[in-house]
């Protein structure tokens, strides 16, 4: 069968590290070129434009690790139909299969923040989009089968299966926009998450495990730029892509996964731009606001109210999501 190299989360994670490092200064240029930039306001802390569009090198990191780390072909699929087994082809074909959708979605994602970063789309066409691309994920298989926190004996039917995923990718999607108010706050949160969900995933889900790595890797050569003060930012962009390539991740992993605890870990991982959003759409509902009106409510804005530097506040942000991460990561081991 062909199994993924050896080692491979570690070839990725170097090589989407190395990637973003030498890509981010060139995306910096090019959105400065094409005035996407973030200028001042009353919710943002920098007092000059700021560019954005820091997805396109956190994508171009991860898609050049892909060309290391061991992805299937169809020359593999060729090479293997006239002597593998049924189960080698099957497992191939998925694994190709799953990766065009990773990337292909993810492209769409990236491609509809940047409009936004551009543009400043209504919010209406924001969510419109997001949903369709997330239809197109549950479309290609990548989806939420069972009932999370039962038994997992259960199949579920297609419209069931769709809104569940649809609300997990779609919230931990915005998740991450919403989080993203601090220099180097998300980049160093995926960086912390898709961590943990590469040790979690290592040994049941290889090419999830991968995936991860290569998420890491590509968000800290991209902190290079981005940590206070940050010379490029994120953007609707990198935040977007970066919850949408998580929320996927952690749905294909699932299948792997014990049905009994489906999404529980990466929920754990992930716990602080999860219970961000959560308590930001109670907020705003309590006060008869649109759940999607920003607002200085937020987790981060509450530490810097309090006086906290805006390397203070990343830092105990960073510190909690490592804990929660690490307590995932000890739970998974401990399940076996």
């Amino acid at each position: 069968m062909l199994e993924p190299l050896k080692g491979s989360p570690l070839v990725a994670f170097v090589a989407a590290l190395l990637a973003a490092l030498a890509v981010t200064p060139l995306v910096r240029a090019l959105a400065w070129r094409c005035n996407a930039l973030a200028h001042p306001n009353a919710r943002r802390l920098h007092a000059e434009p700021i560019a954005q569009w820091g997805g396109i090198a956190i994508f171009v990191g991860v898609a050049l690790a892909a060309l290391l780390w061991r992805q299937p072909s169809p020359q593999d699929l060729r090479w293997l139909a006239p002597s593998g087994t049924v189960a080698d082809v099957k497992a191939v074909s998925q694994t190709l299969h799953l990766s065009t959708t990773f990337f292909g979605c993810g492209f769409l994602m990236l491609l509809l923040g940047m409009l936004d970063d551009r543009f400043d789309l209504p919010p209406l066409w924001k969510f419109l989009g997001q949903f369709v691309i997330v239809y197109l994920l549950w479309y290609s298989g990548v989806r939420i089968r069972t009932m999370p926190f039962t038994a997992g004996t259960h199949i579920l039917s297609d419209s069931v299966s769709l809104a569940l995923t649809m609300i997990w990718v779609v919230g931990l999607t915005n998740a991450m926009n919403f989080i993203d108010g601090v220099d180097g706050l998300a980049a160093g949160m995926c960086a912390i998450g898709a961590a943990s969900l590469c040790f979690i995933e290592w040994a049941k889900a290889p090419w999830a495990a991968a995936a991860s790595a290569a998420i890491c890797g590509a968000c800290l050569g991209f902190l290079r730029y981005n940590f206070p003060p940050a010379r490029i930012f994120l953007g609707d962009a990198g935040s977007l892509l970066l919850g949408f390539w998580l929320a996927a991740i952690a749905v294909a992993a699932t299948s792997k996964t014990a049905a009994a605890t489906t999404l529980a870990l990466p929920m754990l991982v992930l716990g602080i731009p999860l219970f961000d959003t959560i308590w930001s759409v109670v907020r705003r509902t309590m006060a008869r606001q649109p759940i999607w009106r920003a607002d200085r409510g937020h987790l981060h804005h509450r530490l810097l109210a309090r006086g906290f530097s805006p390397r203070h506040t990343i830092f105990v942000l960073y510190t909690v999501a490592a804990v929660l991460g690490a307590t995932a990561v000890l739970w998974a081991r401990t399940r076996g």
